[in-house]
């Protein structure tokens, strides 16, 4: 196997413990990296993460998923907001 070949994840320690956000059109969005659900209703959902709180704006949002770590939002999503 080729170096370029190798898992091209980053490292964590290149991530400043950023949250890694993974969105699929305004439909879905996939946040690792949470530490919890602050707030959860239809229009808006808002993660902790160790480095921020991101809060998602849409309409019909729903948690598909949550683990420990990683949250999935379903639904139209209008808006992201960055909180430090």
């Amino acid at each position: 196997m080729k170096k370029s070949d190798k898992s091209r994840k980053i490292p964590s320690e290149l991530t400043y413990n950023l949250p890694i956000i993974e969105f699929t059109g305004d439909r879905s969005v996939l946040v690792e990296g949470s530490t919890g659900v602050l707030k959860y209703d239809s229009e808006i959902v808002r993660i902790n993460t160790r480095s921020m709180i991101i809060a998602f704006f849409g309409r019909g949002l729903t948690l598909k998923c949550i683990s420990p770590t990683a949250v999935i939002i379903d639904g139209y999503i209008t808006k992201t907001e960055f909180i430090r």
